[in-house]
Parts: structure tokens; C-alpha cells; sequence
């Protein structure tokens, strides 16, 4: 039966915007549904505002290795819908040596890849916590 509102209290859903299938794994083993995380993925722009209008995510992580351009316009459209003014949203940036420079106050918290998903599942927990009570 499912529980609507109540089941979006206890539940932190995450919207992982990505095409790397090992990065999207890694991240699904951090953020298990036992553990009250609920994740959806989308691998384009299109897809991800798609999801974001059915899923309506506490947090969207946006993997810049989609083209840097399609992030920001990612980035940049949810924050300019009211809907998701509240949504945190994570940046994960290639660590290719060059620097990426852009307009980051849309950007809640960037992540380096390669980085450790346990450590960002965590960062997570606090974030999505201080706004629900996740058990």
C-alpha cells in the first residue's frame, strides 16, 4: 500500500544525474533503500527533469563528466524552478587537471572524482537529515 506523504518524511530520495554505470553502482551500494535512501537515475538532462518533476528528490547529484555545459543548464533550470529551491544539489567534477571554473551558487557541495561514495553518502545523511529525520 503505498503511503504517500508519510513515505516522503521517512525517505531520503536521491536523484543520481550520470552516465558512468560504475559510479551510479558505487553510489546505489552507499545509499541502500534499507537504510531509508530511495534513488533514481538519469543519464541526460531531458531525463533528469523528467525525474525530478515525478520524483521530486531531496537531493540531485549531477556528474559533470556529462558535459559541463548540460550540468550547469541542469543546475541552473532546477534552481530556477520554485519547486526545487530546497533541493540539495551535488556536483561531482572530473579531476582531469584542468580546473573547472563557472558560477557555483547553485551548487550546494562538489565532490572530485575520483572520490570515496561512502564519504559522500555520508555528507548525504547529514544534509538530507537536518531537513528530515532519517532513522
Amino acid at each position: 500500500m503505498p503511503l504517500g506523504d508519510l513515505e516522503d518524511q521517512a525517505v531520503a530520495k536521491v536523484l543520481i544525474v550520470a552516465q558512468d554505470q560504475v559510479l551510479i553502482e558505487n553510489l546505489k551500494r552507499e545509499l541502500p533503500a534499507e537504510k531509508r535512501f530511495k534513488v533514481a537515475v538519469a543519464a541526460s538532462g531531458f531525463e533528469a527533469g523528467i525525474q525530478a518533476e515525478s520524483f521530486h528528490p531531496d537531493c540531485i547529484i549531477v556528474d559533470f563528466s556529462i558535459g559541463k555545459v548540460e550540468s550547469l543548464q541542469i543546475c541552473q533550470n532546477l534552481r530556477k524552478n520554485t519547486d526545487f529551491t530546497e533541493t540539495i544539489l551535488i556536483a561531482l567534477l572530473p579531476d582531469d587537471g584542468n580546473p573547472m571554473s563557472f558560477d557555483r551558487s547553485a551548487i550546494n557541495e562538489t565532490f572530485k572524482k575520483p572520490f570515496d561514495a561512502n564519504l559522500l553518502a555520508e555528507r548525504l545523511r547529514t544534509l538530507i537529515g537536518a531537513k528530515k529525520e532519517l532513522v
